[in-house]
């Protein structure tokens, strides 16, 4: 055999065995991505498009598997107890959150968490102390709206659009799940918000899952003004807002998801109120990646904005950024 090909054959051999060395400790290098399960409320609806589409984008850089679980209504810590036992026996490495309503969730989660690290989304898990201090907060990681604030802003909203008049208007408020964290400061930061200017909120309901709370308005007095402070509640409203009881009425609220923003630009919603869910998904997984990689990390809480969306807001350039995350 030629000098040259003996020489050919050797270095092609060698080649060969670099590739394979390099390729062997690229996989080798490749850590398995990390099992997140993603438990919250009713988990297929619209109002969830933004924070889950931030999620997924955090999780394709932080080499994390989300299990995003199929939920209805999850309305007790049993409910939720069971979907996170299911979750463990299947292997997953820490969880991301919605607290379920009740003060039992509490034991629960930190049942929980004595097993895999966990993050709370949406809202905090209902504390005993809130009853007396409505800013109280359990010491989980959370990624959240200030909720409190976030009504509080609402009202002051309420009151700038009457002109800042609204002695003698009666207000009717629908309200979130009751027994939630989030539900309980939004509604203190709305009445907070008009103390003392002479309204009267003359009727309260909470919202229930798998009802229409349209009926449930339909049962009280017509106010001058309706705060609604649930995205599906606030859908299910404004389906309906040509009823007789609810037609002379201005509506305002919280609503995460392009139905709200639709009913706004027909006119059948006064001003939306809008949280930045995708900042909340995408947060939500780069802390829980952080509690992961490093068992010392404390964990960090991680405060949501939020804004105001008036019906010609609708089509600038800022606001369709924001609408783009719900695709």
């Amino acid at each position: 055999m030629k000098k040259n090909t003996i020489t050919f054959l050797i270095t092609e051999l060698a080649l060969a065995l670099l590739a394979a060395f390099f390729i062997s400790r690229m996989f080798l290098s490749e850590k398995p991505k990390q099992r997140v399960a993603v438990i919250v409320e009713n988990s297929g609806e619209e109002k969830w498009n933004s924070f889950i589409n931030g999620m997924k984008q955090a999780a394709a850089t932080k080499n994390i598997h989300l299990i995003i679980c199929n939920t209805d209504e999850i309305e007790s810590a049993e409910e939720e107890e069971n979907l996170i036992r299911e979750q463990l026996e299947n292997n997953v490495d820490a969880f991301i959150i919605q607290a379920a309503p009740g003060y039992e969730v509490l034991e629960v989660l930190e049942g929980t968490s004595t097993q895999v690290p966990i993050v709370l989304v949406e809202n905090d898990v209902l504390v005993p102390q809130a009853n007396e201090d409505i800013h109280a907060t359990s010491y989980f990681s959370r990624v959240m709206p200030d909720n409190y604030k976030l009504g509080y802003e609402l009202g002051e909203e309420v009151l700038r659009d009457v002109g800042g008049d609204i002695k003698g208007m009666t207000i009717g408020m629908v309200a979130g799940i009751a027994d939630t964290d989030r539900t309980k400061k939004l509604q203190r930061g709305f009445s907070d918000a008009l103390a003392d200017t002479g309204c009267e909120i003359i009727w309260q309901i909470n919202a229930k899952r798998g009802k229409n709370i349209a009926d449930g308005v339909r049962k009280n007095k017509p106010s001058d003004i309706m705060v609604v402070l649930d995205t599906e509640a606030l859908e299910q409203i404004c389906a309906e807002s040509g009823e007789e009881n609810i037609k002379d009425t201005l509506i305002y609220g919280i609503g995460n998801s392009m139905k709200s923003v639709y009913y706004l630009d027909e006119g059948r919603i006064n001003d939306l109120m809008m949280t930045d869910d995708y900042s909340m998904g995408y947060d939500s997984v780069v802390e829980i990646s952080r509690l992961l990689e490093n068992k010392l990390h404390t964990g960090m809480n991680y405060t949501v904005d939020f804004g105001i969306l008036h019906r010609e807001d609708i089509f600038t350039e800022e606001t369709e950024k924001v609408l783009f995350t719900y695709e």
